[in-house]
């Protein structure tokens, strides 16, 4: 082959690669231009949708789309800030939400933080600024929760709802309803055939047998948001744990002033002592049987001492004068009573009477004898509870000790 073949081989091989070189810059370049024009996307537009999230959203909230940090910058949504109290004031918007349908509960248990926070008009009166009267529920004793529905709902449907769970509860429970007409509030019955706008129930969280239970607390709080949501109210339920702690510290106060005193009439030259001598003595100091216990009663008619006969007879309580008496119980609740020491002084001055009058003797607990210094130092002590009690807020003998010392 001659130089000059060759030479047009070559020539035509160059050619060639330069025009599919310059080719591919112009694609490219064309490439880039149509890349700027349209507008750019966070994943590949053939991807399925689902793809995209990482996880499926929940029925009421928005679901979570990643956002590329480049385009951050256009188009992104303000950040949400609180509203402010003008704003808060402004009437919500009307909600599509038929008030006569029930809400069905959601099937997701619900947390001790749950709020359940439907429209209604905030400034309505009704129930929400008259108090609970304190006998049957307080913010100090009790977890106090309130609902306040769209519309009235049947006494019996909520009992109906809420019995499965409040069946397990194991403190004392209230619910009461608001009646709109005497302005007061009532207890409400599994009979009452009547409705209700304004609900509130109140868990003792303290009793004699303890405080309540984390399990407890928290089957009544999560029953209470549910029943909210059952029949479209509203209800703010407290978070559980400042709840427990403070129902153990309340019940560890309850326990150190808890002083249930009991001495006793023995007999002291004979083996027994008559009841005949006895009877005229509780007539007279105004004593009522209670079942197997006779009564003493202060100036407000509440509960000031009791006194139990024992026998060696098996004569019920209110035959006392046939009874030939072994033993006499004399016994005061001091966080039940309103004027402990002077309680105690008039228990103390009735003893000292039976004992002169039926030949016996004072003793303590321990059945020993019982030494005027002793009896100073219990007097002295019942005054010191009873003021700690008072300091505490919780007034001796008053409504709310009688349900924490019950």
């Amino acid at each position: 082959m001659s130089e000059l073949q060759l030479s047009l081989i070559a020539l035509g091989v160059a050619l060639v690669a330069a025009i599919w070189f310059y080719n591919r810059r112009v694609e490219k370049r064309h490439r880039q231009r149509a890349e700027q024009m349209l507008p750019r996307t966070g994943g590949d537009v053939l991807a399925p949708q689902a793809a995209v999230r990482s996880e499926k959203a929940e029925p009421g909230f928005a679901p979570q789309i990643a956002v590329d940090s480049q385009d951050a910058a256009v188009g992104k949504a303000p950040e949400a800030r609180p509203l402010s109290p003008a704003e808060r004031a402004v009437a919500p918007e009307p909600s599509f939400m038929d008030a006569d349908l029930p809400l069905e509960p959601e099937n997701a248990a619900l947390s001790g933080t749950a709020e359940v926070d439907l429209l209604l008009d905030a400034g309505k009166e009704g129930g929400g600024s008259v108090p609970v009267p304190a006998e049957w529920g307080d913010g100090h004793a009790d977890c106090l929760l309130r609902i306040e529905f769209v519309a009235p709902v049947p006494v019996t449907a909520l009992w109906e709802e809420h019995r499965d769970w409040s069946e397990r509860i194991d403190k004392p429970i209230q619910w009461l309803g608001f009646e709109e007409q005497s302005g007061h509030w009532r207890t409400l019955q599994p009979q009452d055939d009547g409705s209700v706008t304004h609900l509130a129930v109140a868990l003792q969280l303290v009793d004699r047998l303890g405080a309540v239970g984390e399990d407890t607390l928290k089957t009544f709080i999560d029953g209470i948001a549910r029943l909210a949501q059952r029949f479209v109210g509203r209800a703010e339920t407290p978070p559980l744990v400042p709840l427990l702690e403070r129902a153990r510290e309340l019940d560890a106060f309850c326990a150190s002033v808890d002083l249930q005193l009991s001495l006793h009439v023995l007999p002291k030259d004979s083996a027994q002592m008559s009841g005949r001598l006895l009877k005229p003595l509780i007539e007279a100091a105004g004593l009522r049987l209670e079942g197997e216990r006779y009564v003493a009663l202060d100036a407000s008619g509440a509960e000031a001492f009791a006194l139990i006969c024992r026998s060696a007879t098996a004569f019920p309580a209110e035959r006392v004068e046939a009874m030939e008496l072994i033993d006499l119980i004399y016994s005061i609740d001091v966080p039940r009573v309103a004027a402990g020491a002077a309680n105690f002084d008039s228990m103390m001055a009735f003893a000292r009477q039976c004992t002169d009058s039926l030949g016996g003797q004072l003793a303590d607990a321990h059945r020993k004898p019982l030494p005027e210094a002793t009896i100073a130092t219990i007097r002295g002590r019942i005054d010191e509870l009873q003021k700690r009690m008072a300091d505490r807020g919780i007034a001796p003998g008053g409504v709310r000790a009688l349900r924490l010392f019950s």
